[in-house]
């Protein structure tokens, strides 16, 4: 077996979450055995595995899943791999074969084991590290765009939320590379303005005391057509809302980043408020998750749309970044840095396979 990146490089292993809390919950675990695929099934040899905000909710039991409501799962949600095995009864793989999953659950490991139809294949020649960062991050962006409630065309302006992480850099590069002709504005830190003014966006001071005015001023005296809250706070919500062009304007509501407590164990008591609620009460906001309303609900379309991005990608017009790679065993301070969020940019990464890692300086 190729050696990995884990504390334990020479044996198949994943990260368990033992009980719901702060990143120390996190726990090594050999497989003993390696999980053999079922009929439908392949086995997977985790090569590059993903990293997101999504994984501290499923770490602290607020995952909107009721399948993630116990620990003892793998959290990571979407990787890039070989087959190693094929169950019974799979056609259409092989042995070898290059593969991307929006997996949900269980990219923190060397292997997984996912029903064939949840693997996307890819060529031989594609970059393993730049395709491993379209299915979460990159989906995600298009789906915002071209397959939300979202009125979002040529000449429109948008306003992101979290506009420096790896869904909000991947919308900005999705916007260029597809050459849709939309205004981007984008909420961040001052310390990462210049990030955002590179992928096209004009950055906003996300703690400045009034964003709309601010988005007038810069957006010639006019809302946004649509606004995408990350934060799922009542207060970004509405602020998000009011920056938006009267009646006509749209909130996306894509995350629950003040929803996390400062040092990653848990999430904040927000009273009576309902984040869920409060987003369905409102004609002009929706939410979009990736998973539910689009992965599951419109798969053909899903692989379809993916094909699209990937071909960007082949023709050099998208070029995903990759703001940080770690190593497998480094799962405990990479989810620490999530509930900081410093200096975070982009996509994140575990290089599993050692030798690719060793070729990134790993």
């Amino acid at each position: 077996m190729p050696q990995n990146t884990s504390p334990t490089p020479d044996q198949p292993s994943r990260w368990v979450i033992s009980k719901f809390g702060p990143p120390s919950v996190l726990q090594w675990d050999v497989f003993d055995p390696l999980p053999v695929p079922s009929h439908g099934e392949l086995l997977i040899r985790i090569i590059v595995g993903g990293i997101a905000q999504a994984d501290t909710f499923q770490r602290f039991g607020a995952f909107p899943d009721p399948g993630l409501k116990s620990p003892g799962f793998t959290p990571g949600y979407d990787f890039g791999g070989k087959v190693e095995k094929l169950g019974p009864d799979v056609t259409g793989f092989e042995v070898g074969d290059l593969v991307l999953s929006l997996c949900m659950i269980g990219a923190y490991a060397t292997h997984i084991v996912l029903p064939a139809a949840d693997a996307i294949k890819l060529q031989a020649d594609d970059d393993i590290v730049k395709a491993a960062a379209l299915p979460l991050d990159y989906m995600s962006a298009f789906g915002m765009l071209k397959r939300t409630e979202a009125k979002v065309g040529p000449g429109s302006s948008i306003l992101v939320g979290s506009a420096s992480g790896g869904v909000g850099t991947a919308l900005a590069l999705i916007v260029k590379a597809f050459d849709l002709d939309i205004t981007m504005y984008g909420l961040c830190s001052p310390g990462k303005f210049d990030y955002v003014k590179s992928l096209g966006m004009t950055p906003i001071d996300r703690h400045a005391p009034n964003i709309p005015a601010l988005v007038r001023d810069l957006n010639g005296g006019k809302g946004v057509d649509v606004s995408f809250d990350a934060a799922g706070s009542k207060a970004s919500l509405d602020f998000s809302l009011e920056a938006t062009e009267g009646s006509a304007g749209q909130v996306i509501a894509i995350g629950g980043l003040s929803l996390l407590a400062p040092d990653g164990s848990g999430v904040i008591d927000t009273g009576d408020f309902d984040v869920f609620a409060y987003v369905a009460q409102h004609p002009n906001m929706a939410f979009f998750g990736i998973s539910p309303h689009y992965f599951r609900a419109q798969r053909d379309l899903f692989n379809s749309d993916f094909h699209a991005v990937l071909d960007k990608v082949r023709s050099g017009k998208l070029d995903p970044v990759l703001g940080k790679v770690w190593r497998l065993e480094q799962a405990v301070p990479v989810n620490e840095a999530l509930a900081s969020g410093v200096g975070l940019k982009g996509k994140m990464a575990f290089l599993v396979d050692a030798e690719l890692a060793a070729a990134h300086g790993l």
